[in-house]
């Protein structure tokens, strides 16, 4: 009669029919305080549902918040560590009376060390290839050299910039600057025309024709490796060593903490989306009870012969729940929800 698989507690029909059936029969009394037995029913049937969503939506929120605690516990960690550094680099720099002193950004100077070893490993391999070593060893020597030469200009530079005196760490970087540069531009042209001079000579053998300047060109392009390095390094560092040790914790401890902050802020923004989504369903799921209980209520009332019972002037009562608590993303802590 009301389809196949359809439930007397969802359909609207069948909803009315028991209304109709229990209202001709005065069910629940005149004075009754307790909902009649398919009102009740109708409550447990929403409540089914509404334990249904619950339980779904405890089991993501228990698989999520593990993740948000670790990433929080990091987070406060990086942010305690990150205030100390702060308050280290402040008093530093009140007692020079200056701020932090560098004319190279600190990013593109890594990012400089970084890209002058890339470039040093071909080079050196080609040196390597010379000796008629193994492919294997090739890679490790030139592997060694790229990574060696980089870091020693590095901590060369460093060492210039905090135990030189600035005038003579200013003389001896615009001196060796414009040389390498200048070693390197003469290399390399030597390098092209001996090469030109071996191709137009017959039967000559460019690699043996231009060995020595071959040789002369690689120490030279190592050489000004090695002097950007060496430059860099002084230009983007502080000459005092107390305040660019401070410096560089706070901008690498901000810069780990902003990557932090920003998985937290992920993590807690979904975990409060599933929690307030799951609010909603579990409201929605309420409100349609309630309204199905309205329409039994007033089906009753229509075919009663007495007056409505108390009961009927009372809300449906539905069992409290343990809500969840929502993650406050703005400071890290818990509200309760």
């Amino acid at each position: 009669m009301f389809g196949k698989g359809s439930s007397p507690f969802t359909n609207e029909r069948r909803i009315e029919l028991e209304g109709q059936m229990d209202g001709e029969k005065n069910i629940p009394d005149m004075g009754s305080y307790q909902p009649a037995q398919f009102e009740q029913a109708l409550v447990a049937h929403g409540e089914q549902a509404v334990q249904l969503i619950y339980e779904k939506a405890s089991l993501r929120i228990a698989k999520l918040r593990p993740f948000y605690e670790a990433y929080q516990g990091r987070y406060n960690d990086l942010e305690s560590r990150l205030q100390a550094a702060g308050k280290i680099y402040k008093a530093r720099k009140a007692e020079l009376g200056r701020d932090f002193n560098s004319r190279f950004p600190y990013k593109y100077h890594v990012a400089l060390i970084i890209f002058l070893a890339i470039g040093e490993f071909p080079l050196n391999t080609i040196v390597f290839r010379l000796f008629g070593e193994s492919e294997f060893l090739t890679y490790i020597m030139a592997s060694t050299l790229a990574i060696t030469i980089p870091l020693l200009g590095l901590f060369i530079g460093i060492h210039l910039r905090q135990s030189v005196p600035p005038r003579a760490g200013n003389i001896v970087v615009g001196f060796i600057t414009p040389v390498s540069a200048a070693a390197a531009l003469i290399a390399i042209s030597s390098m092209r025309q001996g090469y030109i001079e071996a191709q137009a000579a017959t039967g000559a053998d460019p690699m043996l024709a231009s060995a020595d300047g071959l040789a002369y060109a690689l120490f030279a392009l190592n050489a000004l490796v090695f002097c950007a390095a060496t430059v860099s390094s002084y230009l983007s560092h502080d000459q005092d060593e107390k305040l660019d040790s401070s410096h560089s914790s706070l901008m690498f401890l901000d810069k780990h903490a902003n990557k932090v902050r920003k998985q937290r802020l992920l993590l807690g923004t979904k975990l409060n989306g599933e929690i307030q989504g799951a609010k909603s369903r579990i409201e929605r799921a309420r409100a349609l009870s309630s309204q199905r209980i309205a329409l039994y209520r007033s089906t009753n009332v229509r075919f009663r012969s007495f007056l409505p019972p108390p009961a009927f002037r009372k809300d449906p009562e539905y069992k409290s729940l343990e809500w969840w608590p929502e993650v406050d993303i703005s400071s890290g802590s818990q509200s309760s929800g």
